[in-house]
């Protein structure tokens, strides 16, 4: 066997002895290291954060709306002002991590452990922007063919079927998309992260070289990069997976802790207040430690690597001090970190609501214990204690107004008879009740009149959805079920709700004393601003901070679908005014346990879901 070395083996050796001294330097100015990162995090939240939401106002102000959601979003992304928009927010995103990076490694490479070497990043923030915003079009150009073949993959496998039907009851046509569309995500990754990789090196490029020009940045990059590529983006890879096991265990090691503690606290309101502020110092003190070492090995890594492809790093030129007085200095600024923590315990405690009332929604008159949308459905929702009944309102071919979700009966019916396309008497042949439950059987589709006439003589008020495809078609709706509603008596029992700005603001011509919802599974921009009267927000959009947002313009927020009753409490705490669920029966028996709570056991259940989230 030969002794001999080939050139790649000592490359390696080479590059391996510069990582090591690079995270030597990191551990012994890990003080700066941990100073920088609160410091950065801080002006991140103050500064970077409501500049990404200001990019977003605009673009939506030019584009003419202050909130875009569901289907809508897609076409805002592909006007102008949204493709603007998204560069601009991928340009921030990037500055955001080089920055970060930048300033680590204007500590790492600074003459002495002074935190202020990562001014040097800052100098050079004009320069990073412009190679960030450089980078952002061309990601979105690559992306371009990718979203084109995607669209055309939908319009063909997904465009004919109704979407709601597709993910429901996922046929081979629901897979069929995602399997086309995954895979095409996938290759723009690979295709993305290989850019990424080739252009590793122009944040040190510009900080360490002075290169302000940002294709030049890229090109100087592109040409270290060349023929590392491979390894280099394994490393980053292997990397990337030891901060993800790392961030996990260690929200898995906190939640576990906070668990523990909490456990222990007993029904003592002063203790629990105490433990709460405790843990919040502790947890923040832990993650921003993890965050300054985390940001470190990556600059170490980074500047390893940079400097065995040919980049310039200087060296300190003087001897390092141990520092231990910046050492001090950070975990003092740590431990101040538990001033605001103790404040956000503190807000998180003042304004608990003790006593609440939450209106309970059947959604779809009630879906678990009777066939959705149906008139049988309503009563047995009316007689489990629902005060709303949320239902769906299509056209019929003979332009009938019927109650029913979906474009076809396929999925609750097992007709594949479609709505727009068939005649009531058509829709009137499929049997509803005998599929959902044999003593529903022979339960029809109801036409709106039929649904008003019933919701009369029950306690249970209405909240009508207008099903529509389109602004036309919801604005005819709208006219429509004004009508139906104002003919039957039920004004003022009624609700209605949509999609359709148009729509909601036809309703609201014409029939001001009925209050209108705007419905949103996802959204962009500020829906609290909309002329509504209620929004209808995904449970995963009703937050604490939206919620508040919401409140404080007058406008409450109803969460759907809550579909288990361990959703009641967090959504209560974060402030819904309604619950649409399909389990009024679950949902009303935990409202009742929480309403049965002496104080200090309903104020130690919120600081429960406080902390721990949803």
């Amino acid at each position: 066997m030969s002794d001999a070395t080939t050139p790649a083996m000592t490359a390696a050796t080479d590059e391996d002895s510069t990582t090591r001294k690079m995270l030597a330097r990191a551990r012994r100015r890990w003080g700066p290291l941990v100073t920088f990162s609160i410091a950065f995090s801080l002006l991140e939240a103050a500064v970077l954060a409501p500049a990404a939401a200001g990019v977003l106002r605009l673009a939506l102000q030019t584009w003419g709306r202050c909130s875009v959601g569901n289907f809508e979003i897609v076409a805002f992304f592909l006007s102008p002002a949204g493709l603007a928009g998204l560069a601009l927010l991928t340009a921030l995103q990037l500055t955001t991590l080089h920055v970060r990076l930048a300033g680590v490694m204007g500590v790492l490479a600074g003459d002495g452990p002074g935190v202020w070497h990562a001014f040097d990043a800052v100098k050079r923030l004009p320069a990073l922007l412009k190679v960030d915003v450089l980078q952002a079009v061309l990601y979105l150009l690559l992306a371009a063919p990718f979203a084109a073949a995607a669209a055309f993959a939908y319009a063909r496998l997904w465009g004919p079927h109704d979407l709601n039907r597709l993910v429901v009851e996922r046929p081979a046509e629901f897979w069929q998309g995602v399997a086309v569309v995954g895979s095409l995500a996938l290759l723009y990754a690979l295709a993305a992260g290989w850019l990424y990789v080739r252009w590793l090196f122009a944040v040190p490029a510009v900080l360490f070289e002075g290169v302000l020009a940002p294709w030049t940045a890229l090109r100087a990059s592109g040409r270290r990069t060349s023929g590392r590529i491979g390894r280099l983006a394994l490393g980053a890879a292997a990397t990337a997976a030891v901060f993800v096991a790392a961030s996990a265990a260690l929200a898995w090691g906190l939640g576990t802790l906070n668990g523990f503690v909490l456990d222990h606290v007993g029904h003592g309101p002063k203790l629990a207040v105490a433990a709460t502020a405790g843990l919040l110092a502790f947890d923040g003190a832990v993650l921003a430690g993890f965050a300054a070492t985390a940001a470190a090995v990556a600059a170490a890594c980074l500047m390893a690597s940079y400097k065995q492809a040919g980049g310039v790093i200087r060296e300190p030129a003087v001897a390092e001090p141990k520092a231990r007085w910046w050492t001090t200095a950070a975990v003092a600024l740590s431990a101040v970190a538990i001033a605001p923590a103790a404040l956000t315990a503190n807000q998180l405690i003042s304004d608990a609501r003790v006593a609440e009332h939450v209106e309970v929604t059947a959604h779809r008159a009630g879906s678990f214990h009777g066939p959705e949308n149906t008139v049988a459905a309503l009563r047995v929702a009316a007689a489990e204690g629902a005060e709303w009944a949320e239902i769906d309102v299509q056209f019929t071919a003979d332009d009938r107004l019927v109650i029913v979700h979906d474009d076809d009966l396929l999925r609750v019916g097992g007709s594949p008879l479609r709505i727009a396309a068939s005649t009531l008497e058509q829709l009137r042949a499929v049997d509803l009740g005998a599929r959902f439950d044999p003593k529903f059987a022979g339960e029809r589709i109801p036409t709106l009149e039929e649904f008003l006439e019933a919701a009369a003589g029950l306690p249970t008020r209405l909240n009508i959805e207008l099903k529509a495809k389109d602004d036309a078609v919801a604005v005819a709706l709208a006219g429509r079920v004004v009508e139906a509603v104002r003919k039957a008596g039920l004004l003022e029992q009624t609700r209605i709700c949509g999609q359709s700005n148009r729509g909601l603001a036809a309703v609201r011509k014409l029939a001001p004393e009925v209050e209108i919802g705007f419905i949103s599974g996802a959204v962009i921009g500020d829906p609290t601003r909309l002329d509504v009267d209620f929004l209808m927000m995904e449970t995963r959009l009703a937050t604490r901070d939206f919620v508040d947002r919401a409140r404080s313009r007058g406008v409450p927020v109803h969460a759907w679908t809550v579909k288990g009753a361990d959703l009641v409490a967090p959504l209560i705490d974060d402030g819904v005014a309604n619950l649409i669920t399909d389990d009024v029966v679950g949902v009303r028996a935990r409202l009742d346990e929480i309403a049965a709570l002496d104080p200090v056991e309903r104020l130690l259940l919120r600081v429960r879901n406080g902390l721990a989230g949803r």
